[in-house]
């Protein structure tokens, strides 16, 4: 006894209606986890702190790509004309509060990297004090000579410029590459609004 398979024969209609629902529900699935990242990211809140603010940023423009892909999906997904017009004005919200959140991350950026190079600079003139009174104790005179000294103060002026460079390319990076995915995702998504509400009124 012998089975055969009868091959599916469907129309382009129903192909198109089974795409727009698969993309609705990975779309909803991207939204869902992205809302749940955002959830485990802002707790516990503590928005007066910069470097809250700027790490909390950071984690949300790394996945921000998840939530550009999930509204696509769901504005070709979409079925009905209401929903389309919902998906969209939602994506100018959410485009431009990214690009707000530009600002922000610009500002916070710019203001610790002004704390880590006070910072750094306060500690710096702790141990050259600390240095200098050594110096000058005629106790230690006998212990240290004079070169030892000047080789630690160089040492000393060597390990703050280090240090303050470092701080200043690693903030840097980190809020230049927040502002660029924050910059490239707001634009895409009002673009994708706008491409919407077209869709929307056609």
């Amino acid at each position: 006894m012998t089975f055969t398979s009868k091959p599916i024969v469907s129309s382009p209609l129903i192909e198109s209606s089974r795409a727009k629902k698969l993309c609705r529900i990975v779309g909803c699935t991207c939204l869902v986890a992205f809302a749940l990242d955002f959830l485990v990211i802002v707790f516990p809140v503590n928005v007066a702190e910069a470097g809250w603010r700027l790490g909390t940023l950071q984690q949300i423009s790394n996945r921000s790509i998840v939530i550009l892909f999930g509204l696509s999906l769901l504005i070709y997904g979409a079925e009905r004309r209401k929903l389309l017009r919902s998906i969209s004005l939602f994506c100018f919200a959410i485009g431009i509060s990214f690009l707000l959140f530009c600002a922000v991350v610009a500002q916070d950026s710019l203001s610790l990297q002004r704390q880590a190079l006070d910072r750094i600079s306060a500690q710096s003139s702790q141990l050259s004090s600390r240095i200098e009174a050594i110096q000058s104790d005629p106790n230690a005179a006998g212990k240290i000579s004079p070169q030892q000294i000047e080789q630690a103060m160089q040492q000393l002026t060597t390990r703050t410029e280090t240090a303050k460079q470092t701080a200043n390319n690693s903030i840097f990076k980190t809020g230049f590459l927040s502002v660029g995915n924050f910059a490239v995702i707001g634009i895409s998504l009002l673009v994708l609004g706008r491409y919407g509400l077209y869709l929307f009124r056609h």
